[in-house]
């Protein structure tokens, strides 16, 4: 798992953003979202950003809270469409979903997410993204469809989309 969430003293940032890969690498396209986190780990964020990689624990995030204003939750996705086809939902359109998406792990990313919601006072006002593809198969192996690899750059870029800029007076001072 990467680092917890920056303490943001000023207070003057766009927000704190908690990017999450959800996946069983060992699982071939279930691994989609640690793969993507290991993607954007790469990529310079700003301090306001941190990426963690919950494997197929989901509750862990628990311990990363620190009041994030965004959540973007990077998961295989089943709802039904092609291998590789892209999804970005909003946390308030998959409490309507009731089992309409689903994932493989112990506890599904929809009812982990709840049960965060429901503990966590610290998610009142957060705004939650859960962003995927429709896996082609997740059976024991390691590595990714063709489909699915496809997938990545889309996903990190919706990903990306969903961090805010910084502010323009704070933008040369932070990166």
């Amino acid at each position: 798992m990467k680092g917890a969430l920056p303490r943001d003293k000023t207070n003057t940032s766009p927000g704190r953003v908690l990017i999450v890969g959800v996946g069983n690498r060992l699982l071939g396209d279930e691994g989609m979202g640690p793969r993507a986190i290991d993607k954007l780990s790469r990529i310079k964020m700003p301090p306001f950003v941190s990426i963690l990689d919950c494997g197929c624990d989901v509750l862990s995030i628990a311990l990363y809270l620190d009041r994030p204003n965004k959540i973007v939750i990077v998961d295989a996705i089943r709802a039904g469409g092609e291998p590789g086809r892209v999804y970005r939902f909003d946390y308030r359109e998959l409490t309507a979903t009731d089992g309409k998406m689903c994932s493989a792990h112990q506890i599904g990313t929809v009812e982990a997410l709840r049960l965060l919601k429901l503990m966590c006072a610290a998610l009142t006002n957060t705004e939650i993204v859960v962003i995927g593809a429709e896996p082609k198969t997740t059976e024991l192996h390691d590595g990714l469809s063709k489909e699915t690899k496809k997938s990545i750059p889309e996903l990190i870029r919706l990903v990306l989309e969903e961090i805010p800029a910084p502010s323009p007076s704070r933008q040369e001072e932070e990166f």
